[in-house]
């Protein structure tokens, strides 16, 4: 990966990290032809990302829900739920969607990177539910997003079977599946089996021609499926040992992993993979790290797990090697002291919050990394342009829907 200047970063931190201070207090200025724009949307109860394309194609990874009355989650641990309780993250996730998106109410995509209900929705949280759609189905996450904005194909790790690595039962799973299975019998909307090493399976799809050179996809990992780091080949590390398919399943090394690049700029995104498995002969085969090494270096990586502490392990942290980290954080417990110090390691840049809890910043404020947090939260959008050599990172005001930039960190170059 070509780095940007240090010492240009370093400036640019001192000054409080925004080289384009005209654009501060205004409305985020949105999308054009010719940018990649991905949006790390804050709702403070799950996840959800929204990626418009050079051409304008667009993709939904996750639209979480936990819901405010979900008995499995303690709330006094969990970030207050954005703007507030009575506005549920799926609307909001779709009222941001129309705001952003150059195609309306149509997405073209929609990824489901892993079977947790803070990426798709909770079936236990008391939600409402659909009425006569035989069969219904609970309004959170994804299913209340889908009732504003119209997906054209869905992504997930289990389609068609839903039986590997082994057979999964799940009232969250069971929900969303009748979600896709109305929007497909009703909305003309198309489901798709994921194929770990495929380039370019989830592609542009309005005007290809123009950005094909520069721009694609590669489906890096899913089910403990890694691609291999050349063609399509791929290692099966839930087959190698008999031990990984008995017991208990950690479904976070079953996430969705992608890398996407856009001319020199790149960018990672990998749900909430994390954990080991077991090899021929027993040993930890840390997941995260093959994964990682599959990926290789980029600019920009959105953390994995909410860098939970499980997660970004110095495997991962070294292959990857990005400029800078985006994290998507909704729990006390996804801001760990150690995780920033590992990850800031080895670059002059930043780690963005989505959130982070002020008695946290008080107990770490003397801490080697802690001026290189972004502590404000917000919405978190990250801007390729000029074919992806320059690029910027925009903090959108969370509190209200009015788009308006908290800060621009930036321009950054990807050379």
């Amino acid at each position: 990966m070509k780095r940007y200047l240090a010492i240009l970063t370093a400036l640019l931190i001192a000054a409080g990290c925004t080289s384009d201070q005209n654009e501060v207090g205004k409305p985020y200025k949105g999308w054009k032809q010719g940018e990649f724009d991905i949006h790390h949307i804050h709702t403070g109860m799950g996840e959800a990302n929204f990626i418009i394309m050079p051409d304008g194609t667009s993709m939904l990874i996750d639209s979480g829900d936990m819901g405010p009355n979900d008995p499995e989650w303690d709330r006094p641990k969990v970030f207050p739920p954005i703007p507030d309780c009575e506005f549920h993250p799926g609307k909001y996730v779709a009222d941001y969607i129309l705001r952003v998106n150059p195609n309306g109410e149509k997405v073209d995509y929609f990824m489901s990177s892993h079977f947790h209900d803070d990426h798709f929705g909770t079936a236990t949280g008391g939600a409402e539910m659909t009425r006569g759609r035989n069969p219904d189905y609970v309004l959170s996450g994804l299913s209340e997003t889908g009732e504003y904005v119209n997906f054209g194909k869905f992504y997930d790790r289990g389609y068609p079977e839903y039986d590997y690595p082994v057979v999964m039962n799940d009232v969250h799973l069971d929900n969303y599946r009748k979600v896709v299975a109305y929007h497909v019998r009703e909305k003309g909307s198309v489901q798709e089996k994921f194929n770990v090493g495929e380039l370019n399976q989830i592609a542009m799809i309005h005007e290809p021609a123009r950005y094909s050179d520069i721009f694609s996809i590669r489906n890096i990992a899913a089910n403990g499926e890694v691609w291999a780091g050349n063609g399509a080949g791929t290692i099966r590390y839930y087959d190698l040992n008999a031990e990984n398919i008995t017991g208990d399943h950690n479904e976070n090394t079953k996430s969705i992993v992608l890398r996407i690049d856009y001319g020199p700029f790149s960018y990672y995104t990998g749900g909430d993979i994390a954990g080991s498995l077991k090899d021929e002969n027993g040993n930890d085969i840390n997941i995260e790290a093959k994964v990682g090494e599959a990926c290789g270096e980029v600019d920009v990586c959105k953390t994995n797990h909410h860098a939970y502490e499980d997660a970004m392990t110095e495997g991962f942290v070294n292959a990857v090697n990005p400029d800078h980290y985006i994290s998507c954080a909704w729990d006390i417990w996804h801001t760990q002291p150690q995780l920033m110090e590992r990850m800031l390691a080895k670059t002059d840049g930043m780690i963005f919050h989505q959130f982070v809890w002020p008695e946290f910043l008080e107990e770490h404020k003397s801490a080697s990394w802690y001026d290189r947090l972004y502590k404000d939260g917000g919405h978190i959008v990250v801007k390729a342009y000029d074919k992806g050599r320059s690029y910027k990172i925009y903090i959108l005001d969370s509190s209200n829907e009015d788009m308006i930039v908290k800060d621009v960190f930036g321009p950054f170059s990807a050379e």
